[in-house]
């Protein structure tokens, strides 16, 4: 979502407070405006790979310790009969990004996911988790271990067959707080499938940092249909055993689109038997069977809650048969690890007249939030709002972005929500529609490609941006100037106070690199101005110690 700045700009994230029109049996939900611990600065939408002869669609995205951000998407090819995964690597913010893998077959790859695991260089792997189908009566899931520098293909460390359809899979690591006894991680992976006469739900983890899979756990086995699965890591200071938490959908009919939310959790280990099976649905009389696209969060950091647990939130979209239209709610359970039905109470995303819907939620445990994002269809708009842990208020959300996407081409995005732990703030990846095709795109509380100007360049002047950005001692910002000019950078604290002047000189037509010396500033966020001649463009400069 593009921003527009002036040097003395001193608010620039408070938006105005969206009323939400309750309906009969939609409860009540609120936004409040709110300004984050640094403010929020969303840049220019960007493409992770452009190919129109593609039709990108499952985009997910994973970030490392480290900051690098790891996209995977399908596609299908419309210049040939093939389909395929196609794995990317950004390490500059989600700028520019490169392919590490591209999985070509014939048949076409239905679901994906990613995960980024690990703590050092030494241990970091991409596990990357996908359903292949080469014939109606030949699927596959499987997941493979790559190495995050080079994309080598290490090890295959599931391969699974099965004469009938394979629905979704979903996978999540313990890596940032691993559980009792783990080293140096753990991962989950959980995948639905077709069956005769039952569905059903499937649940694997590996406890040696994704070397090899072993427990596998049946979920659930019904004679409905289960289709999304989703799955998320706890744990607190008190329950430092850890365990994994999943949720998925179950259809009573074969051509359904809507039905029940299921969510269940290992007990008492990450690898034990699935407990607790909880119809989240069947807690409210307005949610019944009409329910769809379930996201899974829990806390996972070294505190407990106010309940001395930790809390999962379940939210998924709702359909309002009167309207005809969606609505995202959930439920929350502050007692997530040993838990009862009595626990769970709903909570509100959007109960609007808007067709909302498409929900995705996460956790950062960097400031003990929970982050949600979901398309709203009648405006072409993807908002990100947030919650404390405790979920005080569960139905009143803090409004980071009404929309932080550019461009309205949406129609299926499935927006995604994750956390960058090196600078707390997030990242964002969904679908857009093109001419006839599906695109990846990408934008960030972080990015920076942001500025007052809409684009970075002109017949003067073409400002490159900060390198490195985060940085902890020194930066440098780019610019090439098509001829000479009287060049200004000035940096600016996010309240509008003048920082620095990085420069006012004159510099000769080519390109330039300006270092700028932030290592006695405070961590946060700055933005810095850069005029060349009647050329003025924004960017923003992250600080971390």
């Amino acid at each position: 979502m593009k921003k527009i700045f002036t040097p003395f700009l001193a608010v620039i994230l408070f938006l105005s407070v969206i009323g939400m029109n309750a309906q009969p049996g939609k409860g009540s939900s609120s936004f409040i405006p709110y300004k984050s611990h640094s403010s929020v600065f969303y840049g220019t939408d960007i493409v992770i790979y452009n190919d129109l002869t593609q039709d990108q669609r499952n985009v997910h995205l994973a970030v490392a310790f480290n900051g690098w951000l790891f996209a995977a998407y399908t596609h299908n090819d419309y210049s040939s009969t093939t389909a395929g995964l196609t794995i990317l690597r950004s390490t500059d913010n989600g700028i520019t990004w490169e392919i590490l893998q591209d999985y070509v077959v014939t048949g076409a790859y239905t679901a994906t996911d990613i995960v980024a695991a690990g703590n050092t260089l030494a241990d970091l792997k991409v596990f990357v988790a996908g359903v292949y189908m080469y014939t109606p009566t030949d699927y596959r899931i499987w997941c493979d271990r790559l190495d995050p520098q080079t994309g080598a293909d290490e090890s295959e460390i599931l391969l699974e067959f099965s004469n009938s359809t394979i629905y979704d899979v979903a996978i999540a690591s313990d890596y940032s707080y691993p559980a009792n006894g783990i080293s140096p991680y753990s991962l989950g992976i959980v995948y639905s499938k077709f069956g005769s006469p039952q569905d059903s739900v499937i649940f694997l983890t590996s406890s040696d940092g994704g070397m090899t899979m072993g427990s596998r756990n049946v979920v659930a086995a019904t004679n409905n249909w289960c289709h999304k699965v989703a799955v998320s890591y706890g744990i607190s200071l008190s329950k430092w055993d850890g365990r994994y938490f999943l949720a998925w959908e179950e259809f009573e009919g074969a051509s359904d689109t809507i039905g029940h939310i299921w969510s269940a959790y290992t007990d008492p280990w990450i690898y034990s038997p699935i407990a607790n099976k909880i119809k989240l649905d069947s807690l409210d009389s307005y949610s019944l069977n009409v329910c769809s696209n379930p996201s899974i969060a829990t806390q996972f950091n070294n505190v407990d809650n106010g309940s001395g647990n930790f809390t999962e939130v379940v939210i998924f979209d709702r359909y309002w048969a009167s309207g005809p239209d969606n609505d995202v709610i959930g439920y929350y359970n502050l007692q997530a690890a040993g838990t009862g039905i009595a626990d769970w109470q709903r909570l509100n995303i959007a109960v609007t007249s808007d067709n909302e819907m498409q929900s995705d939620i996460n956790f950062d445990p960097g400031f003990n939030n929970f982050l949600v994002t979901y398309y709203n269809a009648s405006t072409e708009k993807l908002p990100y709002i947030i919650n404390g842990m405790d979920l005080t208020n569960p139905s009143t959300w803090f409004l980071i972005s009404g929309g932080y996407n550019d461009n309205t081409n949406l129609a299926n995005p499935f927006p995604k929500v994750e956390i960058n732990p090196v600078v707390t703030q997030v990242a964002h990846v969904w679908n857009a529609e093109g001419p006839g095709t599906g695109i990846s795109m990408f934008d960030a509380e972080y990015s920076t490609y942001i500025g007052i100007s809409q684009n970075h360049q002109s017949d003067a002047a073409t400002l490159e941006g900060a390198f490195p950005n985060p940085a902890s001692t020194m930066s440098a910002i780019g610019f090439t100037l098509s001829r000479p000019a009287q060049v200004t950078i000035r940096l600016y604290s996010v309240f509008g106070q003048e920082v620095n002047v990085v420069t006012d000189n004159s510099y000769s037509q080519g390109t330039h690199n300006v270092v700028v010396d932030v290592a006695t500033l405070p961590s946060g966020t700055y933005i810095y101005t850069f005029t060349a001649a009647d050329f003025t463009a924004t960017g923003k400069l992250a600080v971390v110690r």
